[in-house]
């Protein structure tokens, strides 16, 4: 039977060979992929330098009487990755809402002598300018890196709005009217010259939007125009330029 000292002395010595490094024991390393790899690494930027010409297809949203769909075409020149200036026109195409359609529905069950005259956007063109406070990128499908970024416009420009017919005293006046614009999106890079665009603006535009009960158009006032614009763009020159 061992005695307690002698147990203790031998748990005492093995703690202490323990201790003791081997002369042939390696030091264990984990593997450092990166290892010489440069610890910060100079970022490409895909818009600073170059011209971004696009086309557009947007629509008015929350529109009482017509909806204006509104194909066009953009022009934007980026001064830096996160900072760029430019245009963009769309010509309107108007469609008839539900509600449009109702009221009519309505006078013609009633007999009653009104016709329903409502505005429409029928050109839109301005001025933009556009700052991207987020830019980066990621991996789809852990193998290809995506560009992307999400950017604030700020514009100004000019809107005509025709009545939507000419059918008599009731039609809403033509009117241009200066068009100032608030709004944001994002953009995703398919490629170094291929990118889409999504943007919600608020464009304010001062127009009659429709003829009163008494068939009479009221005067004019700024009225906010929710529009959704999808685009296409192409970025040149098709080289890319890295941060300092």
């Amino acid at each position: 039977m061992l005695r307690p000292q002698w147990t203790l002395s031998a748990l005492l010595t093995a703690l202490a060979l323990l201790a003791v490094p081997l002369p042939f024991a390696a030091p264990a390393q984990a593997d450092d992929v990166l290892e010489g790899s440069p610890v910060v690494r100079r970022n490409t930027q895909y818009r600073a330098g170059r011209q971004e010409i696009g086309v557009l297809f947007g629509s008015t949203l929350g529109d009482p009487y017509v909806r204006n769909m509104l194909p066009g075409a953009r022009y934007d020149l980026h001064l830096t990755d996160w900072l760029a200036i430019g245009a963009d026109l769309m010509v309107g195409i108007p469609l008839r809402t539900a509600s449009a359609d109702k009221i009519e529905k309505l006078v013609t069950q009633n007999n009653e002598a009104f016709t329903m005259e409502a505005s429409r956007v029928a050109a839109l063109a301005g001025l933009r300018v556009t700052v991207a406070p987020l830019i980066g990128k990621f991996m789809l499908l852990d193998s290809l890196p995506m560009n992307y970024d999400f950017h604030v416009n700020l514009s100004l420009g000019m809107a005509w709005t025709p009545g939507i017919s000419s059918t008599g005293l009731g039609t809403p006046p033509p009117s241009v009217s200066l068009a100032p614009g608030i709004g944001g999106g994002g953009r995703l890079f398919l490629s170094r010259v291929l990118a889409i665009t999504l943007d919600l603006n608020d464009v304010f535009i001062k127009r009659v939007l429709s003829v009163n009960r008494n068939s009479q158009p009221p005067g004019a006032a700024y009225l906010d125009n929710l529009v959704v614009m999808a685009g296409v763009s192409f970025f040149i020159p098709p080289e890319l330029k890295r941060a300092d």
